[in-house]
């Protein structure tokens, strides 16, 4: 976004800059928003006022280190009469307002000059900056609004609006690049949101019934309820007013939004009946909107497999974008609303949206090419999950595999294990999914120069006759860093050539260990046998963890076991119940394991303790202890059905 404030340098020294807050129990953010806030203020005349409305946690305490004009307002449901309070204190030229989860960034550099130059500031009466509101955890994943929050203590300036209160904005009115990041939407907590609508929801209500066609109210009141029908009848309200007044700067925060309401509930043709009407008046086009309208009609278009139409959208939007950074388009709607589709996460995700329409239009070389907009190292999780997809697909129609081993280094020059993990998985999927293509994929990427443990493990499975194959089995699996994915391949290896697994499994968490197994019963028909013959007691049991990666091993191999001569099925059988009755029996305490204890244990846990009685009783000579027993196991664990049924059957033929 490009600021229109120009830099100077200079002093003053009276009070400029009157900064304002209201407070409730802020404790959680106060600490920040002031610490960071203090940058600003060290290097400018200003003065902080902060009206505490009733906290009762340490916020006074907090706002009384970094200010001595700290004032109590009794709250009386009116945001407007608490800023005005703190408002009526201020002795500066100019006036700003924040709140307490608002951290101004790090680079203030653009306000100081701005406040330090009376030639510039004199030459504007209000300003925004730039307020970036937070949706997740990830940084990159937010939207900018430009706050109007500054504005020169001209005669009669006061907020008004019970809720969502503002100050009047006089023109001039300056832009500030000035970032202040808003963390007050990262609560998923649905009961804290929608205590928070209710609370909103009486004053805006008075507030819409002394003015009912004021297209600011209009905008805040579809957010006030959160039913469909509440939202659809306030927009429809903003709408006919829209239509009537096409200037009004809320005009087109309106059609953007109730065209996204629409399409958000599949109900595409009213959502393009309305993105298209925006377009009826004639600076549309230039506005920050059009991003927003553009951004909807590719997804609208894309939802209902109208693969050409959105492709042609999608590059409306990339034009739209170029134009926002590029500072053509007008800024004013974004001091009415935030638009949607402006930030990078956002435009890389219609880039892989927009290689899936050319995918589903047979135009692969052509996707690969949109591909290419995308810069990796700048790409969130969720959208690399959608990047990797499209690969995959495009790997899957073109067999150039050797792509693969492209991205695979691409991603490994990032240094992020979670995306590496992600990389690997894609390629572990596409490898264990297509058996009859392994040998070709296989070749591809042992002959790519990528220098990666995955293609380490393509390089031993292209040469399975190599002399030295389990020496560089064994070194490569002590080497590996990330069993999460893309090695379950390398472990079955590891299983069939009696390779020592012990480092990784020192590595591997639960997840890692659980994953990997049904993977390659899903790869190798052989499992069961592998399984048999890998896993023997003696070698995994010197740690709980060992035993837990045995089990879950032989777990699997029982479950995959139909291939397997019923001796050889039940010799493993046999093997999975004693290691998983001596597992049980590790990590809980035998003495206070008793079946009026038993359900409060996982269901696979139960089945051993069941399984690890029935044997005790069967080698006291309790066979109806022994029955009563594993039909009790069963009841806890139908997936063994076959084991439980083949120990019984033995049983019954041999006693």
């Amino acid at each position: 976004m490009k600021s229109n404030i120009k830099k100077h340098n200079s002093d003053s020294s009276k009070i400029i800059l009157s900064i304002g807050m209201i407070v409730k129990n802020e404790e959680k953010h106060l600490e920040n928003c002031l610490s960071a806030l203090k940058k600003l203020m060290d290097q400018i005349s200003c003065e902080l006022i902060i009206v505490d409305t009733g906290s009762t946690d340490r916020t006074k305490e907090i706002a009384l280190k970094y200010t001595d004009k700290v004032y109590d307002f009794e709250w009386i449901n009116d945001f407007a009469a608490a800023r005005n309070y703190g408002l009526e204190r201020a002795v500066g030229e100019w006036f700003m307002f924040l709140d307490a989860d608002e951290y101004i960034d790090e680079d203030v550099s653009e306000m100081v000059t701005f406040f330090n130059m009376p030639e510039l500031y004199n030459k504007y009466n209000s300003a925004s900056y730039i307020i970036r509101n937070y949706f997740h955890e990830h940084s990159k994943v937010c939207t900018d609004f430009l706050g109007s929050r500054l504005v020169r203590l001209l005669p009669g300036v006061k907020f008004s609006g019970a809720i969502h209160e503002s100050l009047p904005q006089y023109f001039p009115h300056g832009v500030f690049s000035t970032v202040f990041h808003h963390y007050g939407y990262l609560n998923d907590d649905k009961k804290v949101v929608e205590d928070k609508r209710e609370r909103n929801r009486t004053p805006m209500l008075e507030e819409y019934e002394k003015d009912p066609k004021n297209q600011r109210i209009l905008s805040l009141m579809v957010d006030v309820y959160s039913d469909d029908e509440h939202t659809e009848r306030f927009y429809n309200e903003w709408l006919e007013v829209a239509r009537n007044e096409p200037n009004h700067p809320y005009r087109n925060a309106c059609y953007a939004g109730l065209s996204g309401f629409y399409a958000n509930r599949e109900r595409y043709d009213e959502a393009l009946d309305i993105a298209n009407e925006f377009f009826n008046v004639d600076d549309a086009k230039e506005s920050v909107t059009v991003v927003e309208v553009y951004y909807i009609m590719a997804r609208v278009y894309m939802n209902q497999d109208k693969f050409e139409d959105a492709y042609k959208y999608f590059l409306k939007y990339f034009d739209s974008i170029e134009d926002y950074k590029s500072g053509k388009l007008g800024m004013m709607d974004l001091r009415c609303k935030p638009v949607n589709g402006l930030q990078e996460y956002e435009c890389q995700e219609q880039v892989m949206k927009a290689a899936r329409c050319l995918f589903n239009m047979d135009k692969y070389s052509e996707a690969l090419e949109m591909l290419e907009r995308v810069d990796i190292k700048e790409i969130i999780i969720p959208n690399l999950r959608l990047y990797l997809n499209v690969i995959r697909d495009l790997v899957g129609k073109t067999k150039d595999y050797g792509k693969l081993a492209s991205y695979y280094e691409k991603i490994l020059d990032l240094n992020d294990p979670d995306k590496e993990s992600l990389i690997l998985y894609l390629m572990e999927e596409y490898y264990i999914d297509h058996e009859s293509e392994r040998p070709e994929f296989i070749k591809s990427l042992a002959m790519s120069n990528v220098d990666g443990d995955f293609i380490k493990l393509m390089k031993i499975l292209d040469n399975p006759y190599d002399v030295n194959m389990m020496e560089k089995l064994q070194e490569l699996t002590d080497t590996v860093s990330i069993w999460s994915d893309g090695f379950s391949e390398l472990t079955y290896l590891d299983m069939k050539y009696d390779v020592d697994f012990s480092v990784p499994i020192e590595k591997m968490g639960y997840e890692e260990i659980r994953q990997q197994f049904p993977l390659i019963a899903k790869a190798h028909k052989d499992f069961a046998e592998v399984a048999l013959k890998y896993c023997k007691y003696e070698k995994f049991t010197d740690s709980i963890k060992k035993l837990f990666w045995m089990i879950s091993a032989l777990e699997t191999a029982s479950l995959s076991s139909k291939e397997l001569p019923n001796d050889e099925k039940l010799e493993l059988y046999n093997n999975f119940v004693a290691s998983l009755a001596d597992y049980v029996n590790n990590i809980y305490n035998p003495e206070l394991l008793n079946p009026a204890d038993i359900e409060v244990l996982p269901p696979l846990h139960r089945f051993g303790y069941y399984m690890g009685a029935g044997q005790t009783m069967l080698s006291c000579g309790d066979s109806v202890g022994y029955i009563r027993s594993l039909k009790e196991a069963l009841k806890y664990c139908e997936p063994m059905k076959d084991i439980v049924a083949l120990l019984l059957k033995e049983f019954e033929e041999n006693f």
